[in-house]
């Protein structure tokens, strides 16, 4: 009896050495995590990159070749075309701000980027913190808590008094951005399919959620960083 009790106890004895130790929060975590968004911000300079998007809400769903145009810090270039090349409309955000081309309608919206998001969001957001947002490097002034949950980082931290709470996958790649204002949410974005790109990652697709059901879904197929910043020293050599 002693002797299959002990062969009972040698499988439950490797199940449980090869089970997956709890993952430990430590500050070096969070830091890690933390100057991974924090580098790809100071690092990238531009994108040109081709793709997808997806337009989602209670009223209408509809889909579109996207290329992307960025330059900071001047500018963000959106095309968006239909899948035979046909020119549907563009944004072009400066620094204060903004046209855009609604060829669909015939017709051309402009007016100055803090007010368009004020008036949208309620927030107060320029084109840096827009950009950091879709590159995954969203901005925080400062960190209320953190803890682990199923092996992702959880942090909840604060930008501009609003309530911001981020979540990092077992590689600390920024997976999901969440912004609450006055216990409100009011916008998800979501990052996967991460790739190197130069010294840094960027997610391949990028998904947008507001609190009123909306949500914009930006896949690419094709992303180029700092090309353009490359040939610029290369002219000045």
């Amino acid at each position: 009896m002693l002797k299959y009790k002990i062969l009972l106890l040698v499988p439950l004895l490797l199940l449980i050495s090869c089970a997956p130790s709890k993952k430990v929060l430590t500050d070096f975590n969070l830091e890690f995590a933390l100057s991974k968004i924090s580098f790809r911000s100071q690092y990238i300079q531009t994108i040109n990159a081709s793709g997808s998007i997806t337009f989602d809400s209670p009223e209408f769903s509809n889909s579109a070749n996207l290329k992307v145009n960025l330059k900071r810090p001047d500018s963000l270039m959106l095309k968006v075309e239909t899948i035979f090349g046909i020119g549907l409309g563009e944004a072009k955000i400066f620094r204060d701000s903004f046209q855009v081309v609604d060829n669909f309608s015939n017709r051309i919206i402009q007016g100055k980027v803090d007010a368009l998001v004020q008036r949208y969001l309620g927030l107060k957001m320029g084109l840096d913190e827009i950009v950091d947002i879709l590159i995954a490097s969203p901005r925080i002034d400062r960190i209320e808590m953190q803890n682990f949950d199923n092996g992702e980082l959880i942090i909840r931290a604060i930008r501009n008094s609003d309530e911001v709470i981020l979540k990092f996958n077992s590689d600390f790649e920024l997976e999901s951005y969440k912004l609450i204002k006055d216990g409100n949410e009011l916008f998800e974005v979501r990052y996967s399919k991460y790739a190197k790109f130069g010294e840094t990652t960027l997610p391949r697709v990028v998904r947008i959620w507001d609190n009123r059901g909306r949500g914009i879904y930006l896949s690419f197929s094709e992303i180029k960083v700092n090309e353009s910043s490359e040939r610029e020293k290369q002219l000045k050599r």
